[in-house]
This record gives C-alpha cells, sequence and structure tokens, in this order.
C-alpha cells in the first residue's frame, strides 16, 4: 500500500528487503525502534505502518520544497 501510494504520487523511495538484507533490518530497528514494516521516514519524521494522512502531510512537503 505504501509503495503503491508514493509511486502514484510520483514520490521516490528506497525500497529496503529488511528480511533478507541484515544491515538493513537493524537500522530499520535503530530509525523506528520497531520491528515491523512499513517503516518511512523522509524529512526528520517516522512513520511505523501506513498512515495515509502523515504520509500525505510528508508528500505535500516534499512537493514543495522541490518546487523551492
Amino acid at each position: 500500500m505504501a509503495k503503491e501510494y508514493l509511486s502514484q504520487q510520483g514520490i521516490p523511495y528506497k525500497d529496503l528487503d529488511v528480511t533478507r538484507d541484515r544491515e538493513a533490518f537493524n537500522e530499520m530497528v535503530k530509525i523506528s525502534g520497531a520491528r515491523s514494516v512499513p517503516v518511512i521516514a523522509a524529512l526528520d519524521e517516522v512513520i511505523i505502518g501506513f498512515d495515509k494522512g502523515r504520509v500525505e502531510s510528508i508528500v505535500g512537503r516534499l512537493k514543495e520544497k522541490a518546487g523551492s
């Protein structure tokens, strides 16, 4: 759901498979304190799970920043 939404919005993202990449898993836990996915980290904000409202807020700020 998160990847689909970001793709639809034209927002590039880095997709890491934490089930196969131990280093990525450790980084995810370090950033989020959680062991669940998705974890979305942008603009000094960390979202655990897909919270559409929060993601939309970040996407809006990213688009504003890109337009500046």
